[in-house]
């Protein structure tokens, strides 16, 4: 274990160090940047749309690396990281993690006081303390999470309170990431002890069927304060990474669920098609229980494949102080038996079970036909060379992790740098990634503001409206060239200096680009010498300047420009003043 996590951290710093070469960035935000995506892969939603910054204030003992808040859990996610150099694996002790952590909790704390009125305006620390400012009314649970690649001591602060803000901590070290990444975080599994916990079981019918399916199909009922209970516990853990991706994306709770809840809670049952759920095993109360009734002690692997929308409700109704006592949630749990088809079995249930909501939960997986055949153009469509025999990929990465248990299949360290070598990190570009570049082409830039996730919801729903080019080898070296387009415009845009807002400048100068100069962008040429071509960097540069005053004279003086840049009328604004040349 310990080899293998040295050369893990070996392997992140080798992409520290290219990312930070080919991006020019500071190692702390190449670095920053590089945990994040792992984190990304795993399924740590939360985070992934985090801005990185780097801000630190050594005699007030403060600093931040990123933040990102969640308008639907009302949650504020703050990160501080510390960087390890050494390819040896150093050890973080209790009280080093307690002052880093503290560092970022004081900085949160100044946030509510007058401290940053005599912070200059265009540092990152300011621009961060003007978004939590603008969503400080709404701010619940605020979470500080510490990155590094040391190996951290188990060792996590108690929570706190910042007015009414609770502040919950949370370390993610080189050995925890290593674990998931790897060992598929079975620690992880989730196991709801209904008696033992909450005090109650669960009655349920047992669906008969035959003994040689695979799986055991119970049908029930569950109390809304309980599933609201165990949400609360549990979070979005609960939910598959698809399912939070959707809610996410709703940003308010279904009116018809929060009225039905609030006005007529006995009818919540007639009214709501529930949830639909699966899990790996449970345990029974046998002396109650008999072939056709069971009594259920404890769920194993329980995950909620569809119901999302009903869930999340029902929670912020709970949250809310709404009555849930006369509220029961009609509930089907599949207890999975046929652990090689359980990605199949879920993706049917997401698929085909009711919902009150017309977006499916399988319109956002990973199993989706689109990205299976991207994958498969990406395992055997080579990069054009001028003489020789074409060896080098791009590695399009349909499921979490993908790339980096591909790198660890390889038998030798000679084969796995082969593979490395062909197929490098920076040439891995993940479904989430992709959607964002091609969003961003397409002349969405604002629904791309908003995030990874939201946007790849969006993004689904142009596959399923049929509005996505189809997955053929045409249209996927197409892709891969939005994909070098937008990061070469990365590269232009942070060479600028601009101080903030990198990322929606990114954004916003490539729409531009694909809404008025396709004609002189060709993806085939790029695809061809996996670049722009000279023409297209003196574009750019002229662009992103026109975006930057663009988003320096908001509609809304004051208003704060992260926030602006999700709104459709930002982009349209842009276009008309870039029409009229307005912005010279």
């Amino acid at each position: 274990m310990s080899d293998k996590l040295a050369e893990f951290n070996q392997d992140i710093l080798e992409e520290v160090v290219s990312y930070r070469t080919n991006n020019i960035v500071s190692t702390s935000v190449a670095f920053k940047t590089i945990f994040l995506s792992y984190l990304a892969d795993i399924g740590e939603s939360s985070i992934s749309d985090c801005q990185i910054i780097d801000f630190k204030k050594s005699s007030n003992k403060m600093r931040l690396d990123g933040y990102v808040f969640n308008e639907y859990f009302n949650t504020l996610t703050l990160i501080v990281s510390d960087f390890s150099p050494s390819p040896q694996i150093v050890k973080a002790g209790k009280v080093e993690i307690e002052k880093t952590i503290k560092q970022a909790h004081r900085f949160l704390k100044n946030c509510f006081t007058g401290y940053f009125e005599e912070v200059e305006e265009s540092s990152d620390g300011y621009q961060a303390y003007e978004y939590i400012q603008a969503c400080k009314d709404d701010i619940e649970t605020a979470n500080i999470i510490l990155l590094t690649n040391k190996k951290a001591v188990l060792y996590v602060p108690e929570d706190s309170k910042i007015g009414k803000i609770t502040v919950r901590y949370d370390v993610w070290d080189i050995e925890r990431l290593y674990q998931h990444v790897f060992l598929n975080a079975q620690t992880d599994v989730i196991e709801i002890k209904l008696g033992k916990k909450y005090g109650v079981t669960l009655p349920f019918i047992k669906v008969s069927g035959s003994s040689q399916q695979p799986y055991d199909c119970y049908v029930g009922a569950i109390s809304g304060e309980l599933l609201a209970k165990i949400y609360s516990d549990e979070g979005q853990k609960l939910i598959e990474k698809n399912v939070r991706s959707f809610l996410q994306a709703t940003g308010k709770i279904n009116k018809g669920i929060r009225d039905s809840l609030k006005n007529e809670p006995d009818m919540f049952m007639a009214y709501n098609n529930g949830i639909s759920t699966i899990a790996e095993s449970i345990e029974i109360d046998e002396d109650a229980s008999s072939d056709r009734f069971v009594v259920i002690k404890s769920i194993t692997g329980w995950q909620i494949v569809n119901g999302g929308q009903t869930t999340a409700s029902i929670y912020n109704a709970y949250k809310g102080k709404v009555d849930l006592s006369s509220v029961s949630v009609q509930m089907k749990l599949a207890v999975i038996k046929a652990e090689d088809r359980v990605s199949e079995i879920v993706g049917n249930i997401s698929k085909y079970a009711n919902s009150q909501n017309p977006i499916k939960m399988s319109d956002f997986s990973a199993n989706d036909d689109y990205h299976i055949r991207m994958e498969r153009l990406s395992r055997i469509v080579y990069i054009p060379v001028t003489k020789g025999k074409s060896v080098d990929r791009w590695f399009y990465e349909r499921a979490r992790g993908q790339y980096l248990v591909e790198v660890n299949r390889q038998l030798t360290p000679a084969l796995k740098k082969e593979f490395k070598a062909h197929n490098p990190k920076k040439r891995c570009v993940s479904k989430a990634v992709a959607a964002k570049c091609m969003m961003c082409w397409m002349g969405y830039p604002d629904v791309v503001s908003k995030g990874l996730e939201t946007n790849f919801v969006f993004f689904t729903g142009l596959i399923n409206d049929g509005k996505i080019p189809e997955a053929t080898e045409t249209n996927y070296k197409h892709m891969i060239a939005e994909v070098i387009l937008f990061n070469e415009c990365d590269h232009i845009v942070a060479n600028q200096k601009f101080g903030g807002f990198k990322a929606q400048i990114d954004y916003y100068t490539v729409a531009l680009l694909g809404t008025y100069y396709k004609d002189q962008i060709n993806l085939d040429i790029i695809w061809e010498i996996q670049a722009i071509e000279p023409n297209v960097t003196l574009l750019i540069e002229e662009l992103v300047y026109k975006v930057w005053r663009h988003f320096q004279d908001p509609t809304t003086p004051g208003v704060n420009i992260g926030q602006w840049c999700k709104k459709a009328e930002c982009w349209e604004l842009l276009k008309k003043r870039f029409e009229n040349d307005e912005l010279q």
